[in-house]
């Protein structure tokens, strides 16, 4: 990534992020002055996609930095440490919103829904459009692919909201469970979140294989003077995965020729699987009967 195209990735994270904070507040105020605990956690939900954003601006700033004297290897696991702690804060978020939620029922209040109520959830719905498109759009332009699934995730949450939008018809009906089910289901997906969040890292700190074999060796084996192969390996995350294996080629091979051959299989693998950001290639000899 070039130190223009991080800027502008970085540029659309602020907006969004700025966006996301924005209708966050509104929710979690105007929620709590109302009594609407599905609202207050639909605005802790909105707080997500804010964490999303973060966990991009670690990545445009920090993941992406070259390797150096403290972190020879480079720092792409500085996402994977952001993103270990948002999602411990999304399952601790998610279960004090059940708490609250069943404190609620068992009070039986009726959320006071007014006006501005409504004004908010419409307005948080015409945002995340906004929010949505331009980030999606962006995405593309920039050829980001955090931006772009970023926009689908922001887009989803339309039904979060609109279950909201539900609760408050629930409370105009007279219905005081409405309001703590919806926030119930909204924490249920807060939580669902976070275990994608914390599953996808504990994978990243295993090196669990993100590549599978089958699709590796059929590249480096189709180079010309590759032999075979074997001891194919692959690990990191879905935007940067590192890749080490054996090839087996001439063993009369100049040096020369043998690193091109090197130089080749890491062509062709990183064309095949462009989140691939490293390959390292071992080469022995092979001579044929």
């Amino acid at each position: 990534m070039s130190a223009a195209h991080g800027a502008a990735v970085r540029r659309v994270l602020w907006i969004t992020l700025f966006l996301n904070l924005a209708v966050s507040a509104g929710k979690i105020v105007v929620g709590t002055l109302s009594g609407s605990v599905s609202m207050v956690a639909d605005g802790y939900h909105s707080l997500v996609d804010g964490s999303n954003n973060v966990i991009g601006l670690f990545v445009a700033a920090f993941a992406y930095a070259p390797p150096d004297s403290g972190h020879p290897y480079g720092h792409r696991k500085f996402e994977t440490a952001a993103t270990t702690f948002i999602g411990g804060a999304l399952l601790v978020l998610s279960y004090n919103v059940v708490q609250g939620a069943l404190s609620q029922a068992s009070h039986s209040r009726l959320p006071v829904i007014g006006a501005l109520n409504w004004a908010v959830m419409v307005g948080t719905i015409a945002m995340n459009l906004f929010v949505s498109w331009y980030e999606g759009r962006e995405g593309r332009r920039l050829g980001s692919e955090y931006l772009v699934a970023d926009a689908i995730h922001t887009r989803s949450d339309l039904y979060v909201s609109l279950g909201v939008i539900a609760s408050f018809a629930g409370a105009k009906a007279g219905l005081p469970w409405a309001d703590a089910v919806v926030a119930v289901g909204i924490a249920a997906v807060i939580a669902s979140q976070a275990v994608k969040i914390l599953v996808g890292s504990f994978h990243v700190l295993t090196d669990r294989a993100v590549i599978p074999v089958e699709a590796i060796v059929p590249i480096v084996e189709g180079v010309e003077g590759v032999r075979g192969s074997r001891d194919v390996r692959s690990r990191g995350g879905v935007d940067a995965a590192y890749v080490d294996l054996v090839a087996l080629v001439d063993g009369r091979l100049s040096l020369q020729a043998a690193h091109d051959v090197a130089d080749q299989i890491e062509a062709a693998l990183k064309k095949a699987h462009p989140r691939i950001v490293d390959v390292v290639v071992h080469l022995e000899p092979h001579d044929e009967p």
